[in-house]
């Protein structure tokens, strides 16, 4: 198992990985919607940050694999894009439980016990589903790389996120 530093370490740069690419969404957004061409550098370059910082983790776990050329995903690519997924996920959850607490103080103050206790039980609910991405996490970067090399590759190619 990770040490507290390694455990500290993955938990930052998932943050990192995560809002990079939740910025690289919305400017995706805007840009679709706008049509604002300027965007599209930095949208590039965002993503090219994003994956700067899985290629840092990745070194600095010792998570690797052979270069493979083949037109489907290699593990380690596969690897990559459901620690992305998850860290978008593990900030959304933080931030629906943050609106969540806001809507129960509203309904403290109101004195609506009855909507307060419901919430509460909901925003419990959703603290032990961030607990479960977080050992997702832990366990796809601390458990699991050392099984890569007898997984067969998955999936096409069309979100190369570490290899190019």
């Amino acid at each position: 198992m990770a040490g507290v530093w390694e455990e500290a370490l993955v938990e930052e740069a998932i943050y990192l990985i995560a809002h990079l690419a939740q910025a690289e969404q919305h400017l995706m957004e805007i840009e679709g919607e706008a049509k604002v061409e300027e965007l599209i550098p930095i949208i590039d370059e965002l993503r090219n940050k994003r994956k700067t910082v899985g290629d840092i983790l990745f070194s600095t776990l010792r998570i690797e694999e052979e270069k493979e050329k083949e037109e489907f995903r290699s593990k380690l690519e596969s690897l990559w894009c459901s620690l992305k997924h998850l860290s978008m996920a593990l900030v959304h959850c933080d931030e629906t439980v943050e609106k969540l607490i806001r809507r129960l103080e509203c309904h403290v103050q109101s004195g609506e016990d009855k909507k307060a206790q419901e919430l509460s039980k909901r925003i419990k609910e959703l603290y032990e589903v961030r607990q479960s991405i977080r050992n997702f996490i832990k366990m796809l970067l601390f458990d699991i790389p050392q099984r890569l090399t007898a997984m067969p590759q998955v999936r096409c190619r069309e979100d190369l996120c570490i290899a190019e």
